[in-house]
Parts: structure tokens; C-alpha cells; sequence
């Protein structure tokens, strides 16, 4: 069957690849059509364009954001090798709650092409809209999102809505990982990137065969450089020796652990520490954004410090907090002073600027 003849859903509708098209180009020009959904028609109409590659913007895992060019052809077999994992066929509803600006959007939008997915769709934002759907076979989110449904009312009910749910994009905050194993459906944390065509590798956070460890997907080779940091290659989707910042352990299976990242390791008094292992024991604890980052010491080279996303707390606050960091961490582990930043910095995927926030704070401490 030729893609002309295939028939691809979107929301329940059926279409062939010249209807599909043809809505696609009606929908664009029209001054009601909102950005978002625009942004889904345009990559459609990209993604069956003559060019035999994309330009996608990265986050910044393996360095700077920038722009890249991924082939169809390995955006295809990372759909297929989704497909295949999960299992989704022909009409298996899945939903798009995502920017079609990065990775993550556009290979839920691919997967539905590929594997002719009943495809629906909501505006992307920390809280979509998940009520006006009954039940979904596969969706994808970040973090943010699966906690601000978590947090609403009914909220474990509303993720239960979907079957299969996979969550990527940064790291998982540890209370809420505590709350989405006691739910009924089937929840994954991914890890990826731009570079490798979304997730190479997946843990399951629920159920009898939750696992702290990352398996690698089938085709995935890893190993780490000298300083400890993630080598991928996966030839399937063009990838070979792909070094990340990710720092790395293994186990004897070959699944593994991400410790954090190289450029946020903060070294004082000659002792490693890992900002985003320490952040995992404090979730839950503070209530506000914060993250661990070293500044300058004249003894220590660097000193641990917690950033905290808050107007300055009033003192009773500022110590009971204190009291609960230190009951809750040990050793060179407790920071050496938390400070109170009115705003920190962001990207436009809505992850801190660790470096930029504090560099801004050192600039101007006041």
C-alpha cells in the first residue's frame, strides 16, 4: 500500500495522504486557527515535503541549544521502535499534549503517521486539558505537566485516563515518583535526547516491574568516557559515539543510572558532589523551585548552596527549613547556606538556568 492510500487519523477522522494535506493547507492561513495547532499542520505538511530530513531545536543535553538537522528516516525507525515496544496498532488512540517546536511533539505526531495512530490533541501548557477525553491507548509528557495534573483534583484518576503514559524531558522530582506508583496504568520515565530522536531507553516507574535502572532499547549500545559521561550509539537512527554530559553508572545488565550532569558537578574541599542526587532527597521538602549549585570559597574552593526560588523567608521559616535539610542529608551533602532568589532563570522549555541564575546572583548578590 503507498502512502496515498494509507489512512492516517486525526481525532477520529480518517484521511488519506492528499486529504490530509489538503486540510493541512486549509487550516494554516485561517485567522482562528490557533498557534499551536498551526504548528501541527505545518510539520505535517514538513514531514511529507520532497526534503528527506527536519529541522528540529535542540535543549542543550549535549551542549548550546541550536537547530539540527534529523533524517526522515531515522525519525521513522525511532517511531517504529516506539511502536514496536509499546506494542501500539492501526487506530490505538494517542494523545498530543506537547510543543511541536522540540523532539518530544513531533515524534508523538510521527508515531500516529507511522503506525496510523488515532491521533488527538490538546494546546500544550503545565495543566492540559485532559477532561474531554475519555480514555487515550498512549501519551507522552514532562514532568511539570504529570505533576500539576497530580496536584489537581482527581489527579492520579485523570493520568489514569491513559494506558500507557511516558514522561521525559528532565529529571523526576522523588515525591513525585513516590505518588505515580500507586497508579493503575502503565508509567514510564524516558531518557533521550534531540540528538538520539527522542528516548533511547526506558524504566517503568509502577507496577511489579518498576525499576530504578534505564534499559536500554534493542540497537542501543552505551558506554562512558573518561570523565564517567553517557557514549551513545544506536546506528538504527544514525547516532554513533554521541558523548553526553550525563554522568553515568552501570550495572552488570548494562541498564544504568544518570548521577546528574558534568557541568553541574560542584567539587569542594576535594570531595564530589552530585547537585542532582542531593535535589532528589530534599523533593517534597521545599515547596518552591530550588536547585544546589557551588559558588566561590576561599577555603573550600567551592561551597555547596541551595537556590531557592522565594522572596526572603521570614526566620522561623528560614529554620525549620534548616532543621529539615539537615535531618535530611549528611555530611558535606548539607549545604553551607540557602539563598532566597525573587526569580531565577529559565529556557523556553521552562528548565532552570542553573549557571545564568547563579552568575546573576554572584553579578549582584543583593
Amino acid at each position: 500500500m503507498n502512502e496515498y492510500e494509507q489512512i492516517f487519523l486525526l481525532e477520529g477522522h480518517p484521511f488519506n495522504k492528499e486529504g490530509l494535506l489538503s486540510f493541512c493547507a486549509e487550516k494554516i492561513p485561517l485567522p482562528d486557527t490557533p498557534d499551536w495547532q498551526r504548528e501541527i499542520w505545518k510539520f505535517i505538511m514538513e514531514w511529507f515535503s520532497p526534503e528527506d530530513y527536519v529541522e528540529v531545536q535542540t535543549s542543550g543535553s549535549t551542549g548550546k541549544p541550536k537547530k539540527i538537522k534529523l533524517s526522515k528516516k531515522h525519525i521513522r525507525a525511532s517511531a517504529q521502535l516506539t511502536l514496536d515496544f509499546f506494542d501500539l496498532k492501526h487506530g490505538d488512540t494517542a494523545l498530543l499534549c506537547l510543543p511541536v517546536k522540540y523532539i518530544a511533539g513531533i515524534m508523538m505526531i510521527v508515531r500516529a503517521l507511522t503506525g496510523r495512530l488515532n491521533l488527538f490533541f490538546t494546546e500544550p501548557s503545565s495543566t492540559p486539558d485532559l477532561n474531554k477525553f475519555h480514555s487515550m491507548r498512549f501519551a507522552a509528557m514532562v514532568p511539570l505537566q504529570v505533576a500539576e495534573i497530580t496536584n489537581s483534583g482527581n489527579g492520579l484518576l485523570k493520568l489514569e485516563k491513559t494506558d500507557t503514559l511516558i514522561i521525559g524531558g528532565s529529571f523526576l522530582d522523588k515525591s513525585l515518583e513516590e505518588k505515580l506508583k500507586t497508579a493503575g496504568n502503565n508509567i514510564w520515565q524516558t531518557y533521550g535526547m534531540t540528538e538520539t530522536i527522542s528516548h533511547i531507553a526506558l524504566r517503568k516507574l509502577n507496577g511489579p516491574d518498576s525499576s530504578g535502572w534505564y534499559k536500554p532499547l534493542p540497537g542501543v549500545e552505551l558506554q562512558k568516557d573518561e570523565r564517567g559521561c553517557m557514549i551513545i550509539t544506536a546506528l538504527h537512527i544514525g547516532v554513533q559515539n554521541l558523548v553526553t554530559n550525563d554522568l553515568v553508572t552501570f550495572n552488570k545488565k548494562g541498564d544504568f543510572k544518570i548521577m546528574g550532569r558534568y557541568d553541574n558537578v560542584i567539587i569542594s574541599g576535594g570531595v564530589k558532589l552530585f547537585p542532582e542526587e542531593i535535589e532528589q532527597k530534599l523533593s517534597g521538602l521545599v515547596e518552591k523551585e530550588f536547585f544546589m549549585a557551588g559558588i566561590p570559597d576561599e577555603k573550600l574552593g567551592e561551597k555547596l548552596v541551595l537556590f531557592i526560588e522565594n522572596d526572603a523567608a521570614e526566620q522561623s521559616v528560614e529554620n525549620a527549613l534548616w532543621q529539615q535539610v539537615k535531618n535530611s542529608l549528611s555530611g558535606y551533602e548539607v549545604p553551607k547556606k540557602i539563598i532566597f532568589l525573587k526569580t531565577f532563570e529559565y529556557n523556553n522549555q521552562g528548565k532552570i538556568k542553573r549557571k545564568m541564575t547563579v552568575d546573576n546572583f554572584l553579578t549582584n548578590p543583593h
